[in-house]
């Protein structure tokens, strides 16, 4: 009896036999062209992933251009605040030496008015 279940068994596998090559082609095909859809998504997804690269790397150019700008202006600002407080320090002083010699002056008119 073991005989005859492992004879039949051994018969059912040969029988069975493989699957034709057009079996095959039909059940691979679709496949396939999902593959060859997700390779032309993925080759457009990269073609602008490079593009936005290409403009995120120009863009950061500018932004680094224009960092190096507003250092400048800032530097700049910073000389001219600080000529501007010097010139008000001479106006100041200028404006005092004014005063001081007006009192002189006016010192000067009020002695020579009372000879």
């Amino acid at each position: 009896m073991k005989r005859l279940i492992v004879l039949l068994m051994v018969l059912g596998l040969f029988t069975a036999g493989c699957a034709t090559r057009e079996y095959v082609a039909k059940q691979v095909e679709p496949v396939r062209k999902k593959i060859d859809t997700v390779e032309d998504r993925v080759a457009a997804v990269e073609g602008k992933t490079g593009e936005i690269s290409r403009k995120f790397d120009t863009l950061d150019g500018r932004v680094t251009a224009l960092e190096e700008d507003v250092t400048e202006a800032k530097a700049t600002a910073q000389r001219a605040g600080g000529m501007a407080e010097e010139a008000l320090k001479k106006a100041e002083e200028a404006l005092k030496k004014a005063e001081s010699a007006l009192r002189r002056a006016e010192a000067a008119l009020q002695s020579g008015l009372k000879k």
